[in-house]
């Protein structure tokens, strides 16, 4: 079995919470919730919400999913367009 290249591993830590982080913005305006407001329905700090959606930290994948709850929408939903290549 060939291991995943250096490249690709950084481009995936990079990428993939970017694009995890932008979708959770759009649907978030969708629903017309402020970051403060979701924070607070999910329980975690308005700043943490700031970080998810800039890409800057990589939420578990359970705060992902109170997160889809919070929007009403499902993982499948939220990860649509997050391609991996």
């Amino acid at each position: 079995m060939q291991n995943i290249e250096d490249y690709t591993i950084k481009d995936l830590k990079e990428n993939i919470p970017k694009k995890l982080g932008m979708n959770i913005k759009r649907f978030r305006k969708v629903k017309k919730l402020t970051q403060s407001e979701l924070a607070l329905i999910i329980g975690k700090d308005r700043q943490y919400l700031y970080k998810i959606e800039k890409g800057k930290v990589s939420p578990t994948i359970t705060t992902i999913a109170l997160i889809c709850v919070a929007l009403e929408i499902s993982l499948s939903e939220l990860l649509n367009d997050v391609k991996l290549f």
